[in-house]
């Protein structure tokens, strides 16, 4: 087999590897979607139908009939809250951890990262008592500081390694030319990590956004979120399939865009602190 022949059939495996593994991952979206332009009838047709014609019936009904206008305003408001709460404390302590040498700075941030990779059903039913003891439940507010609790320890562990990645000399220059430490933080380290910015408030709204322990926990009707008000459309009464997908896929769009039109922030906050200049 020549060299041009071997190469081609290499390139036709590889294109073809690719186009499933895009086929496995696209499957339930594409299928997700499908089924929310069917009407009930066809979307509980067995087999299901592949040739239909398509509405838009489910999309009326969730927002005219359930509401889901009033849960994409509750999520926003979460996120944005969350988002803003983790930044505002979580860059100083970033950078306390990025630029200090103390014995147990270590210990610390394992300490604040816990609060990440911790289950959600281990702080939700602790949380729930303590907004309930002191009035909270029902209220943003107690979804916000649920959220900032995974949000902040996310923020600290991917801004300490960008924080690090900057020279010390660049700030010690500052500090020669009369800037304080806040106004180093500010007017010189935050500039250069602005990617690394981007990208953590990106990864914190979708964190944010996908939640759904915490929302269910501690939610009512009125500050429900939008991945709890999916479940809705599993009633006693049945399955509402056509209406479940299409609050799913108004669920997923926004973080989809989302990522899509901010890629490339992503991107350069992702690898930027993976080669030291």
């Amino acid at each position: 087999m020549d060299y041009r022949r071997r190469k081609a059939i290499q390139k036709f495996l590889q294109v073809s590897v690719i186009a499933i593994v895009l086929l496995l991952f696209l499957f339930p979206i594409i299928w997700t979607f499908i089924t929310s332009i069917k009407d009930n009838v066809t979307a509980w047709s067995m087999p299901p139908k592949i040739f239909f014609s398509p509405s838009v019936s489910n999309y009326v009904e969730i927002f005219k009939e359930r509401g889901l206008h009033h849960n994409i305003k509750n999520s926003i408001i979460v996120a944005l809250g969350a988002t803003a709460i983790s930044l505002v404390l979580g860059t100083p302590l970033a950078y306390m951890f990025a630029r200090t040498r103390y014995r147990f700075n270590n210990f610390l941030f394992i300490f604040v990262f816990a609060s990440y990779i911790l289950p959600p059903i281990v702080l939700s039913i602790p949380l729930y008592v303590a907004a309930a003891r002191v009035g909270l439940l029902n209220t943003y507010l107690v979804v916000i500081l649920a959220h900032s609790s995974f949000c902040m320890a996310f923020t600290v562990w991917m801004l300490r390694g960008f924080f690090e990645e900057i020279p010390v000399e660049i700030e010690e220059c500052a500090m020669v030319d009369g800037c304080s430490n806040l106004m180093t933080l500010f007017k010189v380290t935050l500039p250069i990590a602005t990617p690394g910015l981007v990208a953590t408030v990106i990864f914190c709204i979708i964190l944010s956004w996908n939640d759904f322990m915490y929302a269910l926990v501690l939610t009512g009707m009125d500050t429900r979120t939008l991945p709890v008000a999916v479940g809705q459309f599993l009633t006693p009464h049945g399955m509402f399939w056509g209406q479940m997908c299409a609050a799913g896929v108004i669920a997923t769009a926004p973080v989809l865009v989302f990522s899509l039109f901010f890629q490339r922030y992503l991107i350069r906050g992702m690898t930027a602190g993976a080669v030291k200049g």
